[in-house]
């Protein structure tokens, strides 16, 4: 379903190094108009569950996807032609994959956080968006941050990646990889969503 084989690594590797204001890449039309098809249905049919906490309002399937075209993605993601890519590209030693689906509507948002978990083994965050039609807000913002050792000390907002079906996004994930999904004002958003550990 991902041809990685198309993808220019070489190129990916280079905008992922030298991206501010952390290392990430944009990848647009990912895959073939029926596999998005295929995969919206998927998640359509996936149960899905309010998530509330203290910096996150949205809808998220459980943590094993059951639906088997989300299956058929999670296992094809841990391949080594896939993890061959992210390693080519981010320079991490990646070993697999994990997935989820969520679905922000008005209202949903989750505030800045980084990722980074040492005991878990997250590398490489990954987001696919499937369904954005009539979405206002829900942009994936990054933060550049100052930092003293692992303490965060000062962010400001660098970059908003705009929600648009059939759009991948990879970023590092590292205590200074500072990232957020702002509130959507209207419409969905509706995503699969990950890390690549190690």
């Amino acid at each position: 379903m991902l041809p990685v084989a198309r993808w220019n690594l070489d190129e990916l590797a280079r905008t992922w190094s030298t991206a501010k204001p952390f290392p990430h890449v944009v990848l647009d039309d990912v895959v073939e108009p029926d596999a998005l098809a295929t995969l919206l249905l998927a998640v359509s049919q996936e149960p899905h569950w309010p998530n509330r906490g203290e910096i996150y309002d949205f809808m998220a399937s459980g943590e094993e996807v059951t639906q088997p075209a989300l299956r058929e993605l999670q296992a094809e993601l841990g391949t080594a032609p896939v993890l061959d890519a992210v390693r080519a590209i981010s320079g991490r030693p990646v070993t697999r994959a994990d997935l989820r689906s969520y679905v922000y509507v008005p209202g949903s948002y989750l505030l800045p956080h980084a990722d980074s978990r040492a005991s878990i083994g997250r590398m490489v965050a990954w987001v696919y968006y499937l369904f954005t039609e009539g979405c206002e807000g829900g942009e994936l913002e990054l933060f550049s941050c100052t930092m003293d050792g692992d303490e965060l000390v000062h962010a400001t907002s660098a970059h908003l990646v705009v929600p648009r079906a059939n759009r991948m996004v990879l970023f590092d994930v590292t205590n200074a990889s500072l990232h957020q999904v702002r509130e959507v004002l209207a419409g969905s958003r509706v995503s699969l969503t990950g890390w690549f550990l190690g």
